[in-house]
């Protein structure tokens, strides 16, 4: 199997399990507004999950485009190879 082919491998892989981790952590997400006194602790713990989501989002997005482009452009590279060859 050629490198570049594991490449694109291990980059689709990481993308999946990017998913499956930004699934656990909003497992635990607490969505209902707390005006309540006293809910600051819940409200604290609602922006840590924000963030932490948020930080997942923009690199899943990042990696995604760039798994998608690295796949275009080595699909692109063998179609041209494979076009150019000489046949025997």
């Amino acid at each position: 199997m050629p490198v570049t082919l594991m490449i694109l491998i291990a980059m689709a892989a990481v993308v999946l399990v990017l998913a499956i981790y930004r699934k656990v952590v909003s497992r635990n997400e607490d969505d209902l507004v707390h005006l309540a006194e006293g809910s600051d602790p819940l409200i604290a713990n609602q922006r840590k999950t924000e963030h932490s989501l948020s930080v997942i989002d923009r690199a899943g997005k990042i990696l995604t485009a760039a798994t998608i482009l690295y796949g275009v452009a080595l699909a692109a590279s063998y179609l041209y190879i494979g076009l150019t060859k000489p046949s025997l």
